[in-house]
């Protein structure tokens, strides 16, 4: 009985061993995500939000708000326009949000009934984890006296997941896909 114990901690331990994730190899899409983000050009559309489970979007589920195969904690975007572009050293946020406000929109400044921003983030942070082949951003803005920090992690297949905090907004999450920033296709003329 003693054998069967020992050999079945050993398995357990060699299968432990060999789930252990390994290194992703770089591809032609992996180095195209790293050029647009080396180059600071990049828009991100979400197909889905995420907001915190709270008694408030129970109230709004139960009213018949919510879109279409959605539910309390996961919310379809698809359809609903939504970005967030970095351009240079700008970014633009122009995301909805379901949740929690903290304070009336009189008190901070705003009330666009979503996360909006347009301008230089306080803070811009790129890490790479090698292994993986994917990015970790992370910013700060700050919009009156609402400050936004958001944690962007871009993945080798072009997925990507956005995660907001703010003074005054309960945590949410997005996840999407990242593109090139299209061109402008207005002509000037003289």
């Amino acid at each position: 009985m003693r054998g069967l114990v020992f050999i079945c901690i050993i398995g357990g331990f060699l299968i432990g061993c060999n789930g252990a994730k390994k290194t992703v190899e770089p591809t032609a899409k992996s180095k195209a995500l790293e050029a647009m983000i080396a180059d600071k050009e990049f828009t991100i559309e979400s197909d889905w939000m995420y907001p915190q489970p709270t008694t408030s979007m129970n109230v709004i589920a139960n009213s018949g708000l919510l879109p279409p195969g959605s539910t309390t904690n996961s919310i379809n975007l698809i359809g609903n326009p939504n970005s967030l572009k970095v351009h240079g050293d700008s970014i633009t946020l122009d995301l909805p949000f379901y949740g929690e406000r903290r304070l009336s929109s009189g008190q901070y400044g705003g009330n666009e009934g979503g996360i909006v921003f347009k301008g230089i983030p306080d803070r811009y942070e790129v890490t790479k984890d090698e292994k993986r082949q994917r990015y970790i951003i992370e910013f700060t803005v700050k919009k009156n006296s609402e400050s936004y920090r958001g944690i962007i992690t871009l993945y080798p297949n072009w997925n990507s997941n956005i995660v907001i905090n703010s003074t005054y907004l309960t945590t949410i999450r997005y996840r999407g896909t990242v593109s090139g920033l299209e061109e402008d296709a207005a002509v000037v003329t003289n």
